[in-house]
């Protein structure tokens, strides 16, 4: 089905959706599952942050999706800092790189993103690091989607060690097989999966509406 959001893919020319292969070889069908997620509340949205810009396609997606929201973008390659819209803003940052994501949260705070999407490197040690990094900043009914998991069939091995201490649930929307390589990647057969994680609301008296400070993760990631 052809929802709101995978016509905005089309126009813009993302792989997240649409039954479309103008990015290249391969198209996704994530918009309906983000659709799902939004579709009541789409005026409501003040705040998105996607990893990954490549093009600015989704970027551009995103804003005429949220007419209301700011959009937030990071990538590691200078060259996709380009202006895409009024209501985004770009920045340099590595996903796996600790000071250079606050960096980027220093610029726009103090805010607490609505959405966040994980459509970086695809590599399951960047996407555990960057959750545990940009949770905390997490708004208290909003979403942080992580796309490309890899296999699809195991998301428990993304999802369980970013909410190892129930600070934050995960669960996994399937979003069947798409268009090209939009499938597990193992030879399983099965279709894709997105990890999709929310606050756990036991764990909401520590939330802080105006944005959480910074707590630094010692260890992999921080140079």
């Amino acid at each position: 089905m052809m929802t709101p959001l995978c016509e905005l893919a089309r126009k813009f020319g993302t792989d997240k959706g649409g039954e479309h292969l103008i990015a290249g070889d391969t198209c996704h069908n994530y918009t309906p599952a983000y659709h799902e997620l939004f579709k009541d509340r789409r005026e409501d949205v003040k705040n998105v942050l996607e990893i990954g810009v490549n093009y600015g396609c989704s970027l551009r997606m995103w804003a005429e999706y949220f007419p209301n929201a700011q959009i937030v973008g990071i990538d590691s390659n200078e060259e996709c800092m380009r202006p895409y819209g009024e209501r985004i803003r770009c920045y340099v940052a590595d996903q796996y790189n600790e000071r250079d994501l606050m960096a980027v949260l220093d610029i726009v705070a103090p805010v607490r993103f609505d959405l966040i999407v994980d459509d970086g490197s695809h590599v399951a040690d960047h996407q555990i690091f960057s959750a545990q990094c940009l949770l905390p900043h997490l708004a208290k009914d909003g979403v942080y989607v992580i796309e490309d998991i890899y296999p699809d069939c195991k998301p428990e091995l993304i999802g369980n060690p970013i909410c190892a201490d129930e600070t934050f649930r995960w669960d996994a929307i399937p979003t069947g097989r798409g268009l090209g390589k939009a499938h597990c990647g193992c030879g399983c057969g099965q279709g894709e999966q997105l990890v999709v994680i929310r606050w756990n609301y036991n764990s909401l008296k520590n939330y802080s509406p105006s944005g959480a400070p910074w707590q630094s993760r010692s260890g992999t990631g921080l140079r």
